[in-house]
């Protein structure tokens, strides 16, 4: 799970990512407002579908920066022990 969390984390915290989400996101609102004739509008104002699908990316967004940084910091503390010793050692 931490793997995957760091892996996540390092794809979704790129510009690609938000790049994605500015486009989709303006698409989207382009669409549901009428500016794109072609498609029929499928969620109109005030967008909430586009809210509910935000706010879920949204926590899983922070629940895998979270385990992401509790994998972090025990690799840190394992650095630090590590160290210690050594410098105990020396």
């Amino acid at each position: 799970m931490e793997k995957m969390a760091d892996w996540m984390t390092a794809r979704f915290g790129s510009s690609g990512f938000l790049w994605f989400n500015a486009i989709l996101f303006t698409t989207w609102i382009l669409i549901n407002t009428g500016k794109i004739k072609w498609i029929p509008a499928f969620d109109p104002f005030p967008f909430i579908l586009l809210t509910t699908i935000v706010s879920i990316e949204a926590i899983f967004l922070a629940i895998f920066v979270l385990i992401s940084q509790n994998h972090t910091a025990k690799v840190d503390d394992l650095r630090e022990e590590t160290s210690l010793q050594l410098n105990l050692i020396a």
